[in-house]
């Protein structure tokens, strides 16, 4: 064994003190019958892993990735330090989205205090390194509870390749060392015992293909996670056409460089920088761009636009140089995350709100209800829906009781609900205000065209209100 894999080998060792496993209970998020009728949520339980970081000075805090804790409704953690003990820990901070996949755990305060009695007074962490210039073939190891095991296992390996980063997605390290489920939420390490990324995901079937969130989204994003904010790193907020030499002759451009501004969404960076139909980004914050939207000058390891805005934390000054009609225009604007438009994720089952009337269930439409009322009817439900890409909610039938009211007036799961009483539909808060507010007799109208006349005593329509899942 030469020098560098010995001092691997023992980082990883000493590493393993830190790493802790995380026992969750909650509620299944992607359950397609609790998606559609969020009055009863399906419990759950599941494992994850997690390391101890020092924040601030503080102890405590523990790293996972965020889909191992955010619809987690108790939480509790094990360490190899304590034996079989289990200490209470509470959400701090998380990226619901999962984009990119982090979230930030602490032991309360009484179990802090009991962890560092059981433990001498130990209460190990680990520094966070750099991925930034990591390296294709740099040796990690990482670390985990893979399928429950009850004591951390270590596998080894290596960085074999970067997915950069596009318009949805951040960019990921990917790697050999085994991954496998209930490792989610713990690092991977260098041989100085630094943290480079999570352990975060494989792709199946694959031959040891894993992937791991990189350490810098963490960095930019602590102090979002430890104020419990659901937290966003900066975004463009824009569709981006690659530019083409033709494409560049058009617009006045001597040569072909640059993307091209197709369509910046209302109250996003880009929107707000002032950026029109068809400037062309050349260049953010002195970072040149090339025609299909890498920066330029970064060797092998390719570095998108979009992870290049990533980078900048919110709130930061943003430089974004554009050519429009032939001339070179410098606009300045303030890093702000994605505004929340056409149709949004619900991954959190807390958020999860409805309207209850007659027999019938309505929430605001989500890409988890989309992908539900998809898989239950066979065909790709969003291509159904008109006034796309709007940020304007819209609200749609999950659920139908038979011989319900509502079922005897045809509505159906799936059917858009776009006219109440005569007016049109804002959001689901507006709706159950417009029955509240209205006469007995409730009329609704739908995308196709249809309507649905309820009948409603004093009691039922003055009790109607927006309500949440119970989760216990």
């Amino acid at each position: 064994m030469s020098l560098h894999q010995q001092l691997l080998a023992e980082s990883a060792r000493l590493a393993v003190h830190a790493v802790v496993q995380i026992h969750a209970y909650g509620f299944t998020h992607t359950s397609v019958t609790s998606i559609l009728d969020p009055r009863f949520p399906e419990p759950s339980h599941w494992r994850g892993s997690g390391f101890f970081i020092e924040l601030d000075g503080e102890d405590g805090y523990i790293l996972t990735n965020a889909h191992v804790v955010r619809n987690a409704r108790r939480l509790q953690v094990m360490s190899p330090l304590t034996s079989d003990e289990m200490f209470a820990a509470e959400t701090v901070g998380l990226v619901s989205s999962l984009e990119p996949d982090i979230g930030l755990i602490r032991l309360t305060s009484s179990a802090l205090e009991r962890f560092r009695l059981l433990s001498d007074g130990q209460l190990p962490h680990l520094k966070l390194g750099d991925s930034v210039n990591i390296e294709r073939g740099t040796e990690i190891k990482a670390i985990g509870y893979p399928y429950g095991m009850m004591e951390p296992n270590v596998s080894g390996g290596e960085i074999s390749n970067f997915i950069g980063g596009d318009a949805e997605f951040p960019e990921r390290l990917v790697t050999d060392a085994a991954i496998n489920p209930g490792n989610s939420g713990g690092p991977s390490i260098r041989d100085d015992g630094a943290v480079v990324g999570l352990n975060t995901s494989v792709i199946v079937d694959a031959d040891n293909i894993g992937f791991i969130t990189p350490i810098e989204w963490i960095k930019i994003l602590l102090p979002q996670l430890k104020a419990g904010e659901d937290a966003r790193l900066a975004d463009l907020a824009a569709i981006l056409q690659p530019n083409s030499h033709a494409n560049a002759e058009y617009l006045g451009m001597k040569e072909a460089t640059g993307i091209i501004a197709a369509r910046a969404f209302k109250d996003g960076m880009l929107e707000v920088a002032g950026v029109k139909h068809r400037d062309v980004l050349v260049a953010l914050n002195g970072f040149r761009v090339d025609r299909f939207g890498n920066l330029i000058g970064h060797g092998p390891r390719r570095r998108t636009v979009f992870d290049a805005v990533r980078r900048i934390p919110v709130g930061e000054q943003v430089s974004i140089e554009v050519i429009r009609e032939g001339k070179s225009l410098t606009l300045m604007t303030t890093a702000c995350g994605r505004p929340e438009i056409d149709v949004p994720p619900r991954p959190l089952v807390a958020e999860r709100r409805f309207v209850e009337i007659e027999g019938m269930i309505v929430q605001e439409l989500s890409l988890e209800i989309a992908s539900a009322l998809s898989n239950q009817g066979g065909l790709d439900y969003l291509s159904t829906v008109e006034d796309r890409p709007s940020p304007k909610p819209k609200l749609v039938v999950t659920f139908v009781m038979p011989g319900s009211p509502a079922d005897d007036l045809y509505f159906s799961p799936g059917t858009l609900v776009t006219v109440i009483n005569g007016k049109p539909t804002k959001d689901l808060t507006s709706f159950a205000k417009a029955i509240q507010n209205g006469p007995n007799q409730v009329v609704i109208e739908t995308q196709l065209g249809g309507l649905g006349v309820f009948n409603l005593d004093d009691a039922t329509r003055l009790a109607m209100s927006v309500q949440e899942p119970w989760l216990g």
